[in-house]
């Protein structure tokens, strides 16, 4: 009974294969039926962002799971205005992960520049904050596929979780009742995920994803089915970005729980 949950990734075109993979990302399994992760892509022309990467995703995690009980309890009441502040300290943890990894290693801030996607999702709700651009796509029990943050025709400027302006230009967004499913994954996916007329998520897109984790029995499963999803699925063959796709799914009756292992 609980969350099934895997992040895996993919290089981008051939012509990447020497450079390091610029994204990275985590799910965890908290108590009480928590899962919280974070996913994170390097700059474009950023030296150091596949560094910048992992270390965002490592300091916002942390943030989150120190404060998981907070969290359930922001769902259950007047969420906006305190997870405002909340996220903000995630961001700010995570700015200054960066600066000191910078520091360390004598590159300047800029070269770790990456965007970050975290999210908190439990029996009472979800919760997520993004500064930069991916998909996060959650469907309720019972209901229909949705955008936790609304995915503009267009991207002005670039957005990263490293710029002095992070908390202004971080996005909350939160929904509260039981979350079934949940998918977070790179932009570059967007043509392919996406209703091309109403940017709304694409069934066809989600729905397979969403029917074999709810089958998977633990874990490794989720991870395989990504795995395989990524190299052989029409939407990720010969794009040039590097791919992240993370899936999360709650199985509160799975053969798993039931003792059918």
């Amino acid at each position: 009974m609980g969350w099934v949950a895997a992040v895996d990734f993919k290089r981008g075109g051939d012509r990447y294969a020497v450079q390091p993979r610029s994204n990275f990302g985590k799910v965890e399994k908290l108590h009480n039926g928590v899962v919280i992760g974070a996913l994170a892509d390097g700059g474009e022309g950023a030296a150091r962002g596949h560094v910048g990467a992992r270390t965002s995703v490592q300091a916002g995690l942390s943030v989150l799971g120190a404060e998981a009980e907070q969290l359930s309890t922001m769902l259950i009441g007047n969420a906006h205005p305190t997870l405002e502040a909340l996220f903000a300290k995630v961001t700010e943890t995570v700015g200054g992960a960066v600066g000191r990894v910078a520091a360390e290693e004598r590159y300047a801030t800029a070269d770790y520049a990456a965007s970050l996607t975290v999210f908190f999702a439990g029996p009472f709700g979800l919760a997520a904050m993004q500064v930069g651009r991916s998909l996060l796509v959650y469907r309720p029990r019972g209901g229909d596929y949705g955008l936790v943050f609304e995915v503009a025709d267009s991207l002005d400027g670039t957005e990263y979780i490293t710029g002095s302006d992070a908390v202004d230009k971080m996005r909350i967004g939160y929904t509260r009742g039981p979350i079934e499913f949940l998918c977070v994954a790179s932009r570059a996916f967007e043509p392919a995920s996406l209703e091309e007329d109403v940017r709304l998520p694409s069934e066809p897109f989600f729905r397979p994803l969403d029917h074999y984790a709810s089958g998977a029995l633990d874990d490794g499963d989720v991870h395989r089915g990504i795995r395989e999803f990524l190299r052989t699925s029409n939407a990720s063959r010969n794009l040039e970005e590097d791919l992240t796709l993370a899936l999360c799914r709650y199985n509160p009756s799975s053969r798993m729980a039931l003792g059918l292992r």
